[in-house]
């Protein structure tokens, strides 16, 4: 016969009074954190530079996208939302890095014209 584990039950407590149902106030739980809220992701538009590297990856050539103009550059989600819309026109895999954008394309002139069709300059 086998014995099934008990579970422990979850103790809540309670910090405050139990609003009234006319009271819009949340009621908040102890060792509740409560969340930051993330900043919205905007276009990124300006100058950029792109350099290419092959060093240690495996030979494949990647093509790394710096020094951004725009300062919603240093929002790490407006760079993510960048690198997912480079990835689908281009048709390669990226990341982002250290506030630089990794893709792995062959291609830098199609980079260049894409480039160009969101707003971004290339030197």
């Amino acid at each position: 016969m086998t014995e099934k584990k008990k579970t422990k039950p979850i103790k809540l407590e309670w910090s405050g009074n139990i609003a009234s149902v006319g009271q819009e106030s949340p009621v908040n739980l102890k060792k509740c954190e409560i969340k930051e809220e993330k900043k919205q992701p905007n276009s990124i538009q300006g100058k950029l530079k792109i350099r290419t590297e092959t060093k240690g990856r495996a030979g494949k050539p990647v093509a790394i996208l710096f020094n951004f103009s725009d300062p919603e550059a240093s929002n790490p989600e407006s760079l993510k939302l960048l690198c997912s819309k480079l990835k689908t026109s281009l048709a390669c895999g990226g990341t982002v890095e250290n506030n630089e954008i990794v893709l792995t394309i062959r291609e830098i002139n199609k980079l260049k014209e894409v480039l160009k069709n969101f707003h971004l300059n290339s030197n």
